[in-house]
């Protein structure tokens, strides 16, 4: 007769991450942003997190580990288990109480605030103001183009990219005019069960509340779906967005926003389908308008962090052979000789910005069009791991 084994099998939440820090130790963090904790973890603890799968119990567990000759205790077991669930890293009951919380009180407030004001960037006043004139001073663009429709920006940390941020809204400073509205695609660091996550919450920025173009957000979801609000949450957080929209208000204060997140590409499909929504949407609601579609996105992330051996010279001239040729199928308005430069090799260089310049490009298919690329550059750190960026634009041709 089969037993039914009724004891608890913990499971590992989604959207929490493991990052080596570099020394033997690691960080258990919450990438979306529910639970504000990080854990610092040694290897054990690592190794046990990966066999909270929801299929294991407790017993289990200790067993598999005493197969590698490792020895844990039960006691000493539960209370690891004991503490991820009270900081809110185990899918439990606790934590979806967190959830439901952190949700609600997000959905109540009427301005996204400016998350990472204060430590990406000035709080305000002359410090922001001197800050963001920096960048644009020492990193010039000659580059101009008219009837600018498309650019990709990073998103990677403000001062770890200065030199490709400085082009790029150069290049948007020196091009365009006082567009009505900036349709930002920005990736969702955070996992969702939907391609494009939606808010229609305004943008606070060092230079005032950006805002946010309600009226096409609405028909957006109408076309998109409910479910395309249904983990607005991501927004909180996600730096993406966030740093296109402080340069936004910062050189084009009367511009409005329409933010929306992309978690993933999938097989493309689901995507596309609902890309073209989006399009007819836009296409109708902005008719007459002059606006300008940015895709907040970084390229390649290698190394240690990334789970690779610590990046060399050779990889980083790799890295930058390849993402120059996706800045360029992205400069060429081509939206699948884009997507198979990244997934042709099943995306090794993990391109987290694949889904919002996709996305950017599905946009303008079909239309006649100019571009460029405007810079590239690459972050290392302490540990060898590396994330690249860069910039190109997308331009109208005459009819």
């Amino acid at each position: 007769m089969d037993v039914l084994d009724l004891s608890p099998k913990p499971r590992i939440r989604e959207n929490v991450e493991v990052m080596p820090l570099g020394d033997g130790r690691f960080i258990l963090r919450d990438v979306a942003g529910y639970v504000d904790k990080t854990l610092v973890l040694n290897e054990l603890s690592v190794v046990i997190i990966s066999m909270l799968d929801g299929r294991r119990s407790e017993r289990e567990i200790i067993q598999a580990l005493s197969n590698y000759k490792i020895n844990i205790s039960d006691e000493e077991l539960k209370s690891f288990i004991k503490t991820l669930d009270e900081n809110g890293f185990l899918d439990s009951p606790n934590f979806r109480a967190i959830k439901e919380e952190r949700k609600k009180e997000f959905r109540l407030q009427r301005i996204r605030k400016a998350n990472l004001a204060g430590k990406s960037y000035p709080q305000g006043g002359k410090d922001a103001e001197n800050f963001f004139t920096s960048i644009l001073e020492l990193f010039p663009s000659d580059t101009i183009s008219e009837n600018v429709i498309g650019v990709i920006s990073p998103h990677i940390e403000i001062l770890n990219g200065l030199k490709i941020y400085g082009k790029v809204w150069n290049f948007l400073k020196n091009s365009v005019r006082n567009p009505d509205v900036f349709i930002v695609f920005g990736t969702s660091h955070a996992a969702s069960l939907y391609p494009f996550v939606l808010t229609n919450k305004d943008f606070e920025t060092p230079f005032g509340i950006l805002k946010n173009a309600t009226d096409v957000v609405d028909k957006l979801k109408h076309a998109l779906g409910e479910n395309s609000f249904d983990d607005e949450f991501l927004h909180k957080n996600e730096h993406s967005i966030e740093f296109q929209a402080v340069f936004i208000k910062f050189l084009f204060p009367s511009s409005q926003i329409v933010p929306i997140l992309c978690s993933y590409v999938g097989d493309g499909r689901v995507f596309s389908e609902l890309a073209l929504k989006m399009k007819e949407v836009l296409s109708s609601e902005l008719k007459g308008k002059r606006f300008i579609f940015i895709a907040g996105a970084d390229f390649a992330h290698i190394g240690t962090r990334f789970g690779d051996a610590p990046s060399t010279p050779y990889d980083i001239s790799l890295v930058r052979l390849k993402d120059i040729i996706s800045l360029w199928k992205f400069a060429s308005n081509s939206a699948s000789g884009f997507l198979d430069s990244v997934i042709s090799d099943g995306n090794s260089r993990r391109v987290c910005g694949l889904a919002p310049i996709y996305a950017t490009l599905k946009m303008l298919e079909g239309i006649r069009t100019d571009g460029g690329v405007l810079g590239w550059d690459i972050w290392v750190d302490e540990t060898a791991s590396a994330v690249s960026f860069g910039g190109a634009y997308i331009s109208l041709l005459p009819a």
